[in-house]
């Protein structure tokens, strides 16, 4: 079988940092050989509400052109994440008078944002029973349970899937990461 290149390539990464208190910074980026754009958004846990929000286009089509949407991110402070957000969040962003790859950004933001749901209710679990054999059954009511807005967004999480999950889900496998470290200026 020949190797083949790949004629285009995007990453994109999204990293949250805790900033004290109950606010956090969801930094994202995307970069591919033509873009490279930076979305953060602050905001508060439990209610997912963003505080501030900055983005940069570092290097794009008409970069100098393309920051003059910087305005436009700052719609998003006093939205909170929630059902109907990426709608009404890619409207703020994005559009004619907007930046679609900051638009897509906001869309990781978001994922990000609830994502957090599941760091917090984790990080508070003693870490000996973080570390114990993984049992998905628990693992699933603790979520659906804990994590608000969770219970029936998915199959996995659908109540009708309780049975399923205690015949035939297998332990959780975590996979390793390095996180990411960012200097930030908390004042």
């Amino acid at each position: 079988m020949p190797e083949l290149s790949a004629i285009y390539f995007r990453t994109k990464e999204v990293s949250v940092f805790p900033l004290g208190g109950n606010r956090y910074l969801i930094s994202a980026s995307l970069r591919d050989e033509v873009h490279d754009v930076h979305v953060d958004v602050e905001l508060t846990h439990p209610n997912l509400e963003i505080v501030a929000a900055r983005s940069e286009v570092r290097n794009g089509p008409f970069t100098n052109v393309c920051n003059m949407t910087h305005p436009h991110v700052e719609k998003l402070i006093g939205m909170k994440v929630g059902r109907g957000f990426t709608l009404e969040a890619r409207r703020a962003v994005g559009g004619e008078q907007g930046c679609h790859r900051v638009s897509e950004l906001v869309v990781e933001i978001a994922q990000a944002a609830y994502q957090l749901h599941f760091a917090v209710l984790f990080s508070a679990v003693p870490k000996e029973q973080r570390e114990a054999a993984d049992v998905p059954i628990e693992r699933w009511r603790a979520v659906n349970n804990g994590v608000p807005g969770m219970r029936n967004t998915c199959f996995s999480y659908n109540d009708k899937a309780e049975d399923l999950i205690e015949s035939q889900a297998q332990p959780l496998r975590l996979l390793d990461q390095d996180m990411p470290v960012r200097n930030i200026d908390t004042d």
